[in-house]
């Protein structure tokens, strides 16, 4: 009696999985193999289906640096910023045009400035000041002819901006004729700034 009850509890401790041949289209069964469901892997098991939910939550919060709303104060900073003159350019180039960018930046550094045609973009590199401690502060002015943002009625459409693949709250600071001025704040982790538009050189 005692042998049989092992022998009932060692065949409930195994599960037969079929092995697909992922080669044969009807997929039939090619081999069974036996694995023995422990109260280790039980455990494991259990950690990591409590786990996925948080690590989904984790996964789908905002990027709060990129996110942040701007004041009034900030709004009113980038538009002084923009007011007083730029303090660089760059010049790019791009379909055998040449173009000369504008741009302020405080607490950090523009390492490129790189048009994308393929996804009508103009990609800019910012190494942010080490150990900052305040938000650092960038505006370009972007040449239309270089890159626009239009409607299907041909009036002006906003540019998508992200920084480092989030979305984030920027604002335009100027629109003439020839070129358009956005102004916008990066924190200490940021590094990649995108401006995409509806038309590129």
């Amino acid at each position: 009696m005692k042998k049989r009850i092992e022998n009932i509890n060692t065949t409930m401790g195994y599960h037969i999985l079929d092995l697909i041949d992922s080669k044969n289209t009807d997929k039939n069964i090619t081999d069974h193999a036996k694995i023995r469901i422990t109260p280790i892997m039980t455990r494991t098991m259990l950690v990591i289906a409590l786990a996925l939910p948080l690590v989904v939550f984790v996964g789908a919060m905002p990027h709060q640096v990129a996110i942040a709303q701007l004041t009034s104060a900030q709004q009113q900073a980038l538009q002084s910023l923009a007011s007083t003159g730029f303090t660089n350019q760059q010049a790019v180039s791009v379909g055998g045009q040449n173009f000369l960018i504008k741009y302020s930046i405080r607490e950090g550094q523009v390492v490129a400035i790189v048009p994308s045609p393929p996804t009508t973009s103009l990609d800019t590199i910012i190494a942010p000041t080490q150990y900052a401690k305040q938000y650092g502060v960038f505006t370009i002015q972007i040449p239309r002819h270089l890159l626009d943002s239009k409607n299907p009625d041909g009036t002006d459409k906003s540019f998508r901006v992200t920084l480092d693949g989030h979305g984030l709250n920027w604002r335009q600071l100027s629109s003439t004729e020839t070129d358009r001025t956005i102004g916008l704040y990066f924190g200490s982790s940021n590094g990649f700034l995108q401006i995409y538009g509806t038309s590129i050189a």
